[in-house]
């Protein structure tokens, strides 16, 4: 089976039988399990992570459905994290998984990302975002970013110690927007974004050249990626706590 399912990743130069086995070795935290959430669960799934955690305390509604591809309308009501385990094992049964149905706080960050090697941010929310990069930079563990809204998106690879962090993009925090307003989103925009996160996660595990310099930003509307390249700020709080 083995031979079957990963025969097109094997056969690529920069992976072979021996990336194949850190893929395999290797543990990765997503943390939201909807739009980003999915398309990263997915992949990261298909390519065959060994071991899996799923954080989210969310319920799926129908409203997320045109971009959260993991669940369906019989899954209207039920937990996210709960559901996206049981499709993720339905794709790939030898994968391992651990579901946190939580909200991420501080003490929930400090308790499990130390069990992993990545975090994958796919949440849509900076507070707790922010609670995700401290603790990873605090703990040196590579941290993927990325967020989405309408036809655009950004993503950004955190590796402390070698690049910026999220701190460094936005010194002064950010102010969140109210509950109450819905932000547009195309689903294509969300899988687009949740693909770079995934195959940024294998690039890591197989230590493969990451841009890791500053955030990218896509448009979707011209089909565009851009590089925008930042120094770590020597002021960042996450520097200081160090």
């Amino acid at each position: 089976m083995h031979e079957v399912v990963y025969s097109r990743q094997t056969i690529i130069k920069d992976i072979g039988e021996e990336g194949q086995q850190k893929l395999a070795a290797a543990r990765v935290l997503v943390v939201g399990c909807g739009g980003l959430g999915a398309p990263v669960l997915y992949y990261l799934t298909a390519m065959g992570i060994g071991h899996i955690g799923l954080c989210d305390n969310d319920v799926v509604s129908m409203s997320n459905l045109n971009r959260q591809i993991l669940f369906t309308t019989a899954d209207i009501g039920k937990p996210k994290a709960v559901i996206a385990d049981i499709r993720i094992k339905a794709l790939n049964p030898t994968i391992k998984t651990t579901v946190y149905q939580q909200t991420m706080d501080k003490e929930l960050a400090n308790s499990i990302i130390p069990d992993y090697d990545i975090v994958m941010d796919c949440l849509d929310n900076f507070s707790a975002r922010f609670i995700i990069n401290d603790a990873c930079v605090a703990l040196g563990k590579p941290f993927v970013h990325a967020g989405v809204e309408e036809f655009y998106g950004q993503l950004m690879t955190v590796m402390p110690g070698k690049g910026p962090c999220l701190r460094c993009l936005f010194p002064n925090g950010i102010k969140e927007i109210s509950q109450k307003k819905q932000i547009g989103i195309i689903g294509a925009t969300a899988g687009v974004l949740g693909s770079l996160q995934a195959q940024s996660a294998a690039k890591i595990i197989l230590k493969m050249e990451t841009a890791s310099s500053g955030l990218v930003t896509y448009n979707g509307v011209n089909c565009t990626l851009e590089t925008i390249n930042l120094e770590p700020n020597p002021q960042c709080i996450c520097r200081k706590e160090q």
